[in-house]
């Protein structure tokens, strides 16, 4: 989800757009009609961006429980096109925009490694029995990484409430 999002240049990772900019940022140049097929063509990105991940990962337009079949798989696929537009919606909405450098420490420090080890872990899944010894291992090959990675990704940062102080 966090690389459908910065592939989508949505908030957080929407650079492009800076926060110095005028309004909409590059498309200050856009009006009217012009300006809502720009509008349009990143919200199309987004729905296919969204259809793909249903499809590949959320069981595309089956339900998700036996009992619940009797449900049309039109609807199934939809509701959950929706609740991931609404989630790309809700983060754009509640996260700030990063920096340039902020995305880079991000991406080099912690979803580079990330990948690394989902791609071991997903070796490891294959060729491990199946059983407990198999979710065991993956699921550990995963959250250590990922609780020590983040660990260090927020050593030294002291978080704070912001104050904003204006010139008098």
């Amino acid at each position: 989800m966090i690389a459908a999002t910065a592939e989508s240049n949505r908030s957080p990772f929407d650079l492009p757009e800076g926060e110095s900019e005028i309004i909409a940022g590059y498309y200050i140049e856009y009006s009217g009609f012009k300006f809502a097929l720009f509008f349009l063509g990143e919200y199309l990105g987004m729905f296919a961006i969204s259809g793909m991940a249903i499809t590949l990962f959320l069981g595309g337009w089956s339900a998700p429980f036996s009992f619940l079949t009797w449900v049309p798989s039109y609807l199934w696929f939809f509701g959950k096109l929706l609740t991931l537009i609404m989630g790309f919606i809700w983060v754009r909405g509640t996260v700030p925009r990063l920096r340039m450098d902020q995305l880079m420490n991000f991406a080099w420090t912690f979803m580079l490694p990330m990948a690394l080890m989902d791609i071991v872990s997903a070796g490891v899944w294959r060729f491990l029995e199946p059983g407990f010894t198999r979710w065991a291992v993956s699921g550990i090959l995963v959250v250590a990484p990922y609780l020590l990675l983040g660990r260090g990704l927020m050593q030294g940062k002291k978080l704070e409430k912001r104050v904003y102080r204006f010139a008098d």
